[in-house]
């Protein structure tokens, strides 16, 4: 735990995709994407004898969620290109011949558990008197173990937590549980797994 909180309280995130520099570089420079400091932390764990590694996984993100995180690009088609011409593997699902989805390769568990499908969904509050801070008012997951996680969603319910309360909430990566806390930062806008939205 000592070097996994180290590597988290010093390595500065630096927003890109997949592999920019070695392990050894992210260590000098103190700086890099996910994937770079995720070979540091293997890297380090290894060094002291503890087996480490690292599987990917997919996420479905809404096509219009993404062309906002893009800019509000007028066309999901352009929100795709410009992700794959950041260097980040994605592909486009289509509902009726039109692009509704974007998945892309994410590092998680749910491929270490031989699993790659499921969904995880919560749903908050967006009234204007709200004023982006709805609470949450329920919550879906499909998948694999998915009922030893529901009763953090009903949990968020009882205490009338918000999207804001449960992204800061601690969930060890890998976990399956971690799909929670980057729903509610994907609603609020906070993901750091995802392109962030232009302003």
């Amino acid at each position: 735990m000592a070097i996994h909180n180290w590597v988290r309280n010093t390595i500065e995130y630096t927003p890109s995709a997949g592999a920019i520099q070695s392990a050894q570089d992210t260590l000098d420079k103190k700086r890099g994407n996910a994937t770079d400091t995720a070979s540091l932390l293997i890297a380090l764990l290894r060094a002291s004898s503890i087996p480490a590694r690292y599987p990917f996984d997919t996420i479905d993100i809404p096509a219009a969620a993404a062309q906002n995180w893009l800019g509000g690009t007028t066309h999901p088609e352009a929100a795709l290109q410009l992700i794959n011409q950041g260097g980040i593997a994605a592909k486009g699902l289509a509902t009726g011949g039109q692009l509704t989805t974007i998945r892309m390769e994410h590092v998680g568990r749910a491929i270490a558990n031989g699993r790659d499908e499921g969904v995880t969904k919560l749903l908050f509050d967006d009234s204007p008197e709200a004023h982006g801070h709805g609470k949450i008012l329920g919550g879906g997951m499909v998948g694999t173990h998915a009922g030893d996680m529901i009763s953090e969603v009903a949990l968020a319910i009882e205490m009338g937590a918000d999207a804001i309360d449960i992204g800061k909430t601690i969930h060890p990566h890998p976990t399956l549980g971690e799909s929670i806390g980057m729903a509610a930062e994907v609603a609020h806008g906070s993901c750091t797994d995802l392109p962030p939205a232009r302003k």
